[in-house]
């Protein structure tokens, strides 16, 4: 084997050990942009092991097209194909969630492939020795790939949340103009022809062709990213504008419970007004001897009694009514429910934030108990004061191996309560086991900003 030949099989290793590396790079960017789990299940290959087939597959695909010499377009379609179907059939990703990830890495693959077919361009105007130019490749070669692989690094921790949300299929849309850029770049300005005669053999025409299109690259790139933070803000403002209605929802549901507490006193104020009269009633239908009419009068007595008394006295109305309601209706569903409920007669805590507090908590509580498809779910529900401050604490069983927990709606708005009275929340999950500990100061507070006049924008 001859230095030239020798020289060439060096080029080629090199260049497959780059892409071997730069598809490594893809591999982590669609797990982490499309949220793509690393625990497999067992009947799945393990993440080291779908990392090492991604990468094989990958450059065996590679060494096919380039032994075949096969044009732009095949490999941009065929690169395509592998970061679809790998992403939907290994990893598991959704299709619709699998467009923003091939987007932004063929988009960000196809400026790299500009840049160095211009660079190249350039190159083979110049006289220099073969062995030389070769030296230079390779160097040109690593740094767009180092390049490519650490802006593929920066999109994955900024824009993942972004990528994460179910609208985001939607707002891909907004990737296809820069696709188009990049096609009417490498097509009109001839990128994908730098090796020809006639523009490698007139150097003047080459610096022409390189100088605009390096300014249409750039200006693709600038607009590419222009375009990736539009769709990030637009993500960020729907969600934010989802959560606010949320929120404004559960205010309108806590304002209702406190709207049907003081209804229900007024009644309970009221039975106990007429309650001497009732018993005038009875003692009269008594003394008649009418039994059967007394009995009648004392069931629709009864039921009315009924109809005020909620099963639960916290000393609170508000509070009251909110337990009976979620305790009935997760007992009801089969979760065994004990609760330890007493307010203190000073308690300074307004019946609004109690409400968003102990509404937010049983339901996820319930929803978590809910979803155990086997199993004895329990909630426990104990509020009590210890010194100068309202302990609260909520527990429930969940079914482990489900993923994390996310901080949701409910928690923020919890928080939010919590701050008011300069508390703290405290979330512990193991064992199968969920504990919501929440502590308020009963003392006078600072803090006055309701929650749903906090700013989300």
């Amino acid at each position: 084997m001859g230095p030239e030949q020798i020289l060439s099989s060096g080029f080629y290793i090199w260049w497959l050990c780059l892409n071997s590396f730069l598809f490594f790079a893809e591999f982590q960017f669609i797990q982490n942009f499309a949220g793509a789990g690393t625990q497999s299940a067992d009947c799945e290959p393990e993440p080291g092991v779908r990392r090492a087939l991604y990468v094989l597959l990958s450059g065996l695909l590679t060494l096919l097209v380039m032994y075949a010499q096969s044009s732009g377009v095949f490999r941009l379609f065929l690169h395509t194909g592998i970061i679809l179907c790998f992403s939907r059939f290994i990893l598991k990703i959704k299709w619709p969630y699998t467009i923003g990830p091939a987007m932004i890495i063929l988009t960000l693959f196809t400026f790299m492939e500009g840049f160095q077919t211009v660079l190249m361009r350039w190159l083979a105007g110049q006289e220099m020795k073969r062995s030389m130019g070769v030296f230079v490749q390779m160097l040109v070669s690593a740094a767009l790939v180092l390049l490519l692989t650490a802006t593929l690094f920066v999109v994955s921790k900024r824009y993942a949340q972004t990528g994460r949300q179910k609208i985001s299929s939607y707002l891909y849309a907004l990737l296809f103009p820069c696709v188009f850029i990049v096609w009417v770049i490498r097509s009109g300005l001839g990128l994908d022809m730098w090796m020809d005669s006639d523009i490698a053999g007139n150097q003047n025409l080459g610096v022409q062709y390189g100088v605009w299109a390096l300014i249409w690259l750039l200006g693709a790139c600038v607009l590419f990213f222009i375009i990736l933070e539009l769709l990030r803000k637009i993500e960020t403002m729907s969600l934010q504008e989802t959560e606010q209605k949320r929120l404004e929802d559960q205010i309108r549901s806590q304002q209702i419970y406190v709207a049907e507490a003081g209804k229900r006193n007024e009644q309970y104020r009221m039975f106990q007004h007429d309650i001497h009269n009732h018993f005038l009633v009875l003692s009269g239908l008594f003394r008649e001897k009418k039994y059967e009419e007394a009995g009648k009068y004392f069931d629709s007595l009864h039921g009315v009694s009924g109809r005020l008394l909620t099963g639960i006295e916290t000393g609170n109305p508000v509070v009251d009514i909110l337990l009976n309601e979620k305790i009935s209706y997760a007992r009801a569903n089969g979760i065994v429910v004990r609760q330890e409920v007493c307010l203190p007669s000073d308690c300074r805590i307004e019946d609004l934030d109690l409400c968003i507090i102990l509404a937010n908590a049983l339901d996820n509580a319930i929803q978590a108990c809910m979803s155990q498809p086997a199993g004895r779910p329990e909630i426990s529900i104990m509020v009590r004061r210890r010194y100068d401050f309202l302990i609260m604490e909520i527990e429930n069983t969940f079914l482990t191996g489900q993923g994390e927990w996310e901080a949701g709606t409910g928690l923020r708005n919890m928080k939010y309560a919590v701050e008011r009275y300069e508390g703290t929340m405290e979330i512990e999950a193991g064992s199968g086991r969920f504990r919501l500990t929440i502590l308020l100061c009963l003392k006078p507070f600072t803090k006055s900003v309701r929650p749903f006049t906090k700013t989300f924008l």
